[in-house]
């Protein structure tokens, strides 16, 4: 029987490898090629002449899916959001997995504004994007009202992707809480982790389509 056992343990690490091979998820797939790799170990170490280099080879090629395997259990840890970036979460950001809607509000600031401050100015270029998640933001254009911005809906859009000075006055006319986003930290976050493009350019055209609806409703610009 222990003559039989090596040849067991190979057919059996192979069987694991099958699997492997065959699962979607990585996380299994990694912890199979370990199991594999120790299943397939005591063939090589019940030889007459031990094979050293294949047992070593076995223990890096499973440091390396331990290593891999501590990773993906950090990175799928339960995601905890602080109250205001839920809000700010469900005001339409769920075409982001929630771990990587936290990360883009790393990047971000989150800032109070009073009465009277401007998040956009006539004349200046938009170097941020802004949405507040309370309070109200009035577009203004020469002094003249032409609609408010309510939670939610992203202030500076249309300008900072036209790379065009803004053409109306965004003023702060109740106290409003609101994150903000520097363009150049945008570009740098999407160059990290270009893989969510797509999902930022959803949500903007989602955004644009409701300013150019809110347009059409009321025949203003609110840029």
């Amino acid at each position: 029987m222990n003559i039989l056992l090596p040849d067991v343990l190979v057919h059996l690490s192979n069987v694991l490898l099958l699997i492997a091979y065959s699962v979607r998820d990585i996380l299994w797939l990694r912890w199979f090629a370990v199991a594999a790799a120790l299943i397939n170990m005591p063939y090589y170490l019940l030889q007459s002449t031990i094979l050293w280099p294949p047992v070593g080879w076995a223990i890096v090629f499973m440091v390396i899916n331990l290593y891999q395997i501590g990773r993906i259990y950090w990175e799928r840890r339960p995601v905890v959001m602080s109250g205001e970036e839920k809000a700010l979460y469900n005001f339409g950001f769920h075409a982001l997995q929630p771990r990587d809607f936290v990360s883009l509000t790393m990047i971000g600031e989150w800032r109070n504004a009073v009465s009277g401050d401007k998040l956009m100015t006539t004349g200046e270029r938009v170097s941020s994007i802004c949405i507040p998640i309370s309070g109200a933001v009035q577009v203004r254009r020469h002094g003249q009202n032409l609609g408010t911005f309510k939670p939610g809906q992203a202030i500076g859009t249309a300008m900072a992707l036209l790379d065009e000075p803004s053409s109306v006055d965004a003023v702060v006319t109740e106290p409003a809480r609101y994150m903000c986003w520097p363009l150049a930290g945008i570009r740098t976050f999407l160059n990290r982790k270009p893989e969510l493009r797509a999902a930022l350019a959803q949500l903007t055209n989602h955004e644009l389509a409701r300013k150019v609806q809110q347009v059409a409703s009321q025949n203003i610009d609110v840029g």
